[in-house]
């Protein structure tokens, strides 16, 4: 079995075969909730996550589909991720909507020099990663330490584990991106949703089956999207595993103290 999982603010979810566990700090005290894996009783998603390429569609598919599921119900937690996606939308309404317009402010903006983006992007997210989202990289961390603790069979301890993961989905992003540049490079173009759909399906395959020494093109990112965790983010990762672990061997979860 594999497992895969997410980080949060708060917390972390671990995802096992049947069941996602949900470890988090709740007013400083560690909570967690089990939710069963409906989609597995869906023959035609549990065909589709055999398929290559095809599996990868799919899974991206509902894990955005997740991620608005739980965004919806406390949207406070989740305004920085929410205002990108809606200021996404917003842009690519008005490129589709005001194309003249759209072209004229393309126009001003190619004047700045690039370099001047590069820097301002970079500080950005230097200063996010210290501040906003210093909690969210180090639960990061910590959920990548519960999987390779689970893959590594428990034979190293949790906290020794590498808080790099090859299912990470900073690599896929990654890859993701490479791939749509050798689309554009090679002028491959088709519906631009499509096209999308297709690159984060190889991406998925690449970070799925590629050994290390290609993987570590992204693992560099992955350096900056992770932060060696506490002893409090190491705790709710392995209380997250833990509980999984009860729940796919159909046990009782553990009580937590």
């Amino acid at each position: 079995m594999k497992i895969g999982g997410r980080a949060y603010k708060n917390g972390v979810r671990l995802v096992g075969e049947n069941y996602s566990v949900k470890a988090y700090y709740d007013n400083d005290q560690l909570k967690y909730i089990i939710n069963r894996k409906i989609a597995n009783k869906n023959k035609f998603l549990v065909v589709s996550k055999k398929i290559p390429i095809i599996r990868g569609m799919i899974s991206f598919i509902f894990a955005l589909v997740s991620f608005f599921k739980e965004a919806s119900g406390n949207p406070k937690r989740y305004w920085p991720i929410l205002l990108i996606f809606s200021l996404d939308i917003l842009l690519e309404s008005y490129f589709i909507l005001m194309p003249e317009s759209s072209n004229n402010l393309l126009t001003t903006l190619s004047q700045i020099n690039s370099q001047f983006y590069i820097i301002m992007g970079i500080i950005v997210a230097f200063l996010l990663r210290q501040t906003l989202l210093k909690d969210t990289f180090k639960f990061h961390g910590a959920e990548h330490k519960a999987v390779n603790y689970f893959e590594a069979e428990y034979e190293t301890p949790l906290i020794e584990q590498s808080r790099l993961a090859n299912r990470c989905g900073t690599n896929l992003i990654v890859f993701y991106f490479i791939i749509i540049s050798l689309f554009a490079f090679f002028g491959i173009y088709i519906n631009a949703y499509l096209e999308s759909l297709l690159a984060i399906g190889i991406a998925y395959e690449i970070i799925s089956l590629a050994p290390d020494s290609i993987l570590s093109i992204a693992y560099l990112f992955q350096k900056f999207t992770t932060i060696e965790p506490d002893k409090r983010h190491l705790k709710a990762a392995e209380t997250a595993l833990n509980v999984l672990m009860s729940q796919e061997d159909e046990g009782s979860p553990p009580v937590i103290i």
